[in-house]
């Protein structure tokens, strides 16, 4: 896949989360904003932005500091 619209897939799904509330959307009302939810959060919305291009997802990491990461592994679909 081209980097540049992988760049700009990604660009889009992280504004929803800088300089955001985290609690405040309503993707953690029922999950707490912690780093292995928000991998999960980019890993589905990508995914969802991803759909019908010749690529997937394997993992998304986020990390918390530069020792401290959770890694989603999403599905096996």
């Amino acid at each position: 896949m081209d980097f540049g619209v992988l760049k700009d897939k990604l660009a889009r799904v992280l504004k929803a989360l800088d300089h955001a509330y985290l609690n405040d959307l309503l993707y953690f009302a029922k999950a707490e904003p912690s780093s292995e939810n928000i991998a999960k959060f980019i890993y589905e919305r990508l995914r969802l932005e991803l759909k019908g291009k010749p690529t997937r997802i394997k993992s998304v990491t986020a990390w918390e500091s530069e020792t401290a990461c959770a890694t989603y592994l999403g599905s096996k679909r």
